[in-house]
């Protein structure tokens, strides 16, 4: 998949390019570093069966290719994946999406730079 990952300041700027944007239905998305809890690896199949089936707009081949939005409300998903079996699922808060499942080359090192970019959590009193 070509995506294109990038820390701002405040944010991360998930990209979509070429055509991963048409499969994806989707040039990306922009997610305010507030609204992240975490990003991790994860393998394909366990990605895969913590999705929800409906895809909206999106395609699914089997072990070929996920890409768009699958699910509604607040478990809505958008995915940009080819045939990789490690996969970068980020999880968030808020809408529209619950979580952002890429292909990136490195899914280990890019979750710790992104959990590291994080702002600290407060705990609770």
């Amino acid at each position: 998949m070509a995506v294109q990952l990038r820390i701002t300041a405040d944010g991360l700027v998930v990209r979509f390019t070429g055509s991963d944007r048409v499969w994806a239905c989707s040039r990306g998305v922009y997610l305010p570093l507030s609204r992240v809890l975490l990003a991790r690896p994860m393998a394909r199949r366990d990605a895969v069966s913590a999705s929800p089936r409906v895809h909206l707009p999106g395609v699914s081949v089997p072990r070929v290719l996920r890409a768009g939005s699958f699910g509604v409300g607040e478990r809505r998903q958008l995915w940009a994946v080819r045939g990789a079996t490690r996969l970068l699922a980020i999880y968030l808060r808020g809408d529209p999406y619950h979580r952002v499942v890429v292909e990136v080359p490195d899914p280990e090192e890019t979750s710790r730079t992104i959990n590291e970019a994080l702002p600290p959590r407060r705990l609770p009193a």
